[in-house]
């Protein structure tokens, strides 16, 4: 269930969790996006009864526009089939591909899994590779190295893009922040070809 049926703008973009509202609501910002409603629909696992209970609501005919982000989590392509599944479920318009607006007269409909045409798999790897020219990521390279080298386990692959970006935070000023407060702080470059596949979907919705 959302947590407030309330509508209040006329554009929805529903994600992950916490950390992604964070995001996109500092990135709408940055584009002067004023009419755009960020909520979160708990989890992958969690999209498809979101969507079929929260489109039963009298209020969600208010939006114009509704746009879903997920993380790719290493199935890209069985992320995309969850979402346009969890859609059509809900009777709403099926986009074929990320950022494919398509609409059925009173909603526009688009989705992207993140990162978008690139190695990676969560919003992390996106806020990592805006900032691949600071110094840092060498130092970061360096540390996952060493746990390496010195044979101790370190994260599990799934885990490593936020481990990266723990150890990158760990070299601010603010050592203890989260990816969404990080972002709040202005340490994600914006002005970066990694977030050009994010503004497209604000822009097209």
């Amino acid at each position: 269930m959302p947590d407030d049926p309330k509508v209040k703008q006329s554009k929805l973009l529903i994600v992950e969790g916490n950390d992604e509202i964070r995001v996109f609501k500092s990135l709408s910002k940055y584009l002067n996006i004023q009419d755009l409603e960020v909520r979160h629909y708990g989890g992958n696992s969690k999209l498809r009864q979101f969507l079929k209970t929260f489109s039963s609501l009298s209020e969600f005919g208010l939006f114009r526009s509704l746009a879903v982000v997920a993380d790719a989590n290493s199935n890209r392509a069985g992320r995309e089939q969850q979402i346009r599944d969890a859609l059509s479920n809900a009777s709403l318009p099926v986009p074929s591909r990320p950022l494919e607006v398509v609409s059925n007269g009173d909603l526009k409909v688009a989705y992207l899994v993140v990162p978008h045409n690139v190695e990676g798999t969560m919003i992390e790897d996106v806020c990592l590779d805006s900032v691949k020219t600071d110094p840092a990521i060498e130092c970061v390279d360096l540390y996952f190295e060493c746990v390496s080298q010195a044979d101790i386990p370190g994260p599990r692959e799934v885990w490593m893009s936020k481990a990266r970006v723990h150890a990158f935070l760990a070299s601010r000023d603010r050592p203890d922040l989260r990816l969404g407060e990080a972002v709040e702080k202005g340490i994600w470059e914006f002005d970066t070809d990694a977030f050009l596949p994010l503004k497209e979907l604000l822009r097209i919705l």
